[in-house]
């Protein structure tokens, strides 16, 4: 039996500030009259029926999309480690993988080559040309207490985590595509068309 068909979560980190999108909702961003994010739980839900966003604001919106919604149990947009420590909390699997909300052109094989291997105690995480892509990863539930370990202590930097816990690199060199994030109102008109594409298809 594969790892995703019974003990896999996914968490999509959505509470962040949206500095760079002038404080806009990153995880609220429309395009052709849809969000994003909607895309990002229906891809998800292919791999797992627990799928949690993690947000800290607008609430009330996200619990209208068909997920599960988990606030930062640590106050004041701490960062994407926050989110994973939350949502490590609230899931009742072994696994958690994670994606950022601001990611529009991932796709099903970012899923499958993270999966397709067997797992260990270790993070999986994402690299591609001569990049870690941290907010990219799998991580083992049993994590859990190192990281509140490690955010107890003050730490927020969330590769030196990986690398405290034992980190295995997941190579995606060549599919840059993938990882593609958009963090201003430029990027957005510049991936429009490609992110209409993927909403429709």
């Amino acid at each position: 039996m594969k790892l995703y068909d019974q003990n896999l979560s996914v968490l999509i980190l959505a509470g962040g500030r949206g500095t760079r999108m002038n404080g806009a909702d990153k995880g609220l961003i429309k395009v052709h009259g849809k969000f994003i994010i909607e895309y990002l739980i229906n891809m998800s839900k292919k791999f797992s029926s627990d799928v949690f966003v993690n947000v800290n604001r607008n609430i009330s919106v996200y619990k209208t999309l068909k997920c599960n919604v988990i606030k930062d149990v640590l106050e004041d947009y701490q960062g994407p480690l926050a989110g994973i420590y939350s949502g490590l909390l609230q899931i009742q699997t072994d696994y958690l993988i994670t994606l950022p909300c601001d990611g529009p052109l991932i796709s099903d094989e970012y899923f499958i080559k993270m999966l397709e291997s067997p797992m260990t105690d270790k993070v999986k995480c994402a690299y591609c040309n001569d990049r870690l892509q941290p907010v990219y990863a799998l991580i083992p539930k049993k994590l859990i207490g190192s990281l509140k370990k490690f955010l107890d202590n003050g730490e927020r930097k969330i590769d030196k985590w990986y690398n405290k816990c034992g980190l295995e690199i997941v190579d995606f060199s060549g599919k840059e595509e993938i990882f593609i994030n958009v963090n201003s109102e430029e990027e957005l008109l510049q991936y429009e068309n490609e992110i209409i594409k993927r909403l429709l298809g």
